[in-house]
């Protein structure tokens, strides 16, 4: 992969992030790292990736503790891949993590992590 000039999303790669699914990558605070897929990663607009938080577990507990992600998609028989890297704003019992869980078929009690595109590799 090459990192891109550009911070924000193509019409094309907004497309691809919205069909393919997400893999969502943090750290913990000792440096281990920690990926796993994301169903419910969407586009927020160009400059924003967002997913629905049901798990609560590794990449919940790193994003909280201020871990930057990477989130991935890939189609493997045309070997096409775009990732971003970002910093992740949690939204945890408000109205915006309220209507995402809707929009995407979540409980109510689930948060939402919006990504800032800070760097753009494909």
């Amino acid at each position: 992969m090459k990192k891109l000039e550009a911070t924000t999303l193509t019409a094309d790669q907004q497309k691809f992030f919205n069909d393919a699914l997400a893999f969502v990558a943090s750290v913990d605070k000792d440096g281990n790292p920690q990926v796993g897929p994301k169903g419910s990663v969407t586009v927020l607009d160009d400059k924003h990736l967002v997913w629905s938080e049901v798990t609560f577990a590794h990449v919940w507990e790193n994003v909280k503790a201020g871990s930057k992600v990477a989130i991935v998609v890939a189609d493997v028989p045309s070997h096409t891949n775009v990732r971003v890297v970002g910093t992740a704003t949690v939204h945890e019992g408000d109205d915006f993590a309220k209507e995402y869980a809707a929009k995407v078929g979540k409980p109510a009690t689930a948060a939402a992590v919006v990504v800032e595109v800070e760097e753009i590799f494909a």
